[in-house]
């Protein structure tokens, strides 16, 4: 859970200290890339520590990855320049997706299925603490001590959580053989990942993501997985398991656990651009509704948690993906006329949707494998997840922005402000206080309702990507964790 609490409340602390880190290493334009490194490299070390757990002990590789997370905090809190930090970070987010990976795959392992859901439940649960407390410790080391704390407050954290991993963690003696690890594909693998993960990055950052660049990168990104299938096909020890996709559960809830991920992600990215932009409200309260989102997430974890034991995967992550889908419902009913509280009850709904369908499918993907895959089993869950929330947030941002410019052709043509008009066709520059104060007084209505407009075909695309969603858990088995059956 500590370890856990570290990844999560990473994010919340850096983007509370960012400015400040801007305003003493300058580099404004790499901005962005100390947030998309870290979730590059944290994606790419979640299936390759989830194979080795199968492989050698989970112990000692938890420890490693507290060590790589420890190595890349304070290289970070030491960076002299935002080149530094971007460098830095990468290192960091090596170990922070180890870290993530392993804390679940321990759970699976250390407790039975009877009570697997409860103790993942409470894991997941951290992720609401870590949304409350995160920018709240941000804010305090920014202005009593120095922005290099945000990362420095890692190291007495992890010298705890490491000193009860040594003393608490007691692994069965495992008769080991050789093993014959798939570098070649791990290598492909890591670079087909970064490839397209990149390359969905920016996109989601870009005035136009459909492009030659966007289009060429994932291209020869497919082109390298497709190798990676070849390789796996043939590797003593694959990387991920072909055969895990021949089982119903695993396949059906890797399936909605991508779709749940889009879902969350797509909220979290573009709810704050719809209370800032259209609502008007300022940065903070909008960041307010986001707190709401990370606390329903935390209550559906819990409650998910003593509802598969009763009632099963299938109707606990159905009602995940019904509430989500009802979330994105709101914003599809009303058009572009969301009211503050509808947005509140939207974000409410998202979150606890996702906190069911989460926990739902973790536990069906551990429950439904053979025991000696359930490390692999679950990295390549959390893969996906990842991989979804990074495909959505580019997927309704291209939706988005496409829109948004076609709207904006049209006033164009009944003779507004070209110039300004084509600075505003990314819809980030309309939270720009000085933008916005260069638009007319007339202007600001019709820009507004363009926006909102834009925004709505984005949570439609959302909208739509949940009803599949909820069609596919309805095919997940009925089994709850006590009578699940193993695969021979």
């Amino acid at each position: 859970m500590l370890v856990i609490f570290l990844f999560a409340i990473d994010a919340t602390i850096v983007s509370t200290a960012m400015p400040t880190i801007v305003a003493r290493l300058g580099g404004l334009e790499l901005y962005s890339w100390v947030f998309s490194i870290y979730m590059l490299t944290s994606a790419l070390t979640t299936p390759l520590f989830g194979k080795l757990s199968d492989l050698f002990s989970r112990r000692r590789l938890m420890l490693i990855g507290i060590g790589i997370f420890v190595l890349g905090s304070t290289l970070c809190g030491a960076a002299q320049s935002m080149e530094m930090l971007v460098l830095f970070r990468a290192v960091q987010g090596l170990g922070g997706g180890a870290i993530y990976a392993l804390s679940f795959i321990l759970v699976g392992i250390l407790f039975p299925p009877e009570t697997r859901a409860r103790m993942q439940g409470f894991i997941s649960s951290v992720w609401g603490l870590a949304s409350i407390l995160g920018p709240l410790a941000g804010g305090i080391i920014v202005e009593n001590w120095s922005w290099r704390w945000a990362f420095f407050v890692n190291l007495p954290i992890t010298a705890v959580a490491s000193a009860l991993i040594v003393i608490g963690l007691k692994e069965e003696k495992a008769i080991r053989h050789a093993h014959r690890l798939d570098l070649k594909g791990a290598v492909v693998l890591l670079l087909g990942l970064l490839l397209i993960f990149y390359a969905l990055a920016e996109s989601s950052q870009s005035m136009r993501p459909v492009n030659p660049e966007t289009i060429g990168l994932v291209a020869l990104a497919l082109v390298i997985l497709f190798v990676f299938l070849v390789i796996e096909r043939r590797a003593e020890e694959p990387m991920i398991p072909l055969d895990l996709f021949h089982l119903s559960l695993f396949r059906t809830s890797t399936c909605v656990a991508t779709l749940a991920s889009m879902g969350v992600f797509g909220a979290v990215t573009y709810l704050p651009l719809y209370l800032q932009g259209v609502i008007g409200l300022s940065a903070s309260r909008a960041g307010m509704v986001l707190l709401l989102l990370s606390l329903g997430w935390t209550a559906g974890s819990l409650l998910a948690g003593q509802a598969i034991n009763r009632r099963g995967y299938r109707f606990v992550s159905t009602t995940g993906m019904v509430l989500m889908a009802l979330g994105y419902g709101l914003f599809v009913i009303h058009k572009s006329n969301v009211s503050l509280p509808s947005v509140l009850i939207s974000a409410i709904l998202i979150g606890v949707g996702m906190g069911f369908a989460n926990l739902a499918t973790l536990v069906a993907a551990q429950n439904g494998v053979w025991f000696q895959r359930i490390g692999v089993a679950t990295s390549t869950l959390m893969l996906f997840r990842t991989f979804g929330g990074a495909f959505s947030v580019s997927l309704l941002g291209t939706v988005l922005l496409n829109q948004m410019q076609q709207n904006l052709s049209r006033m164009k043509d009944g003779g507004a402000v070209s110039g300004l008009l084509d600075k505003l066709a990314n819809p980030q520059n309309l939270l720009e206080p000085a933008t916005r104060a260069q638009i007319p007084v007339e202007l600001l209505p019709k820009l507004t309702a363009v926006l909102a407009d834009s925004i709505w075909y984005a949570f439609a695309t959302a909208f739509a990507l949940m009803l599949i969603g909820l069609v596919v858990s309805l095919s997940l088995g009925h089994y709850t964790p006590a009578d699940t059956p193993r695969p021979k």
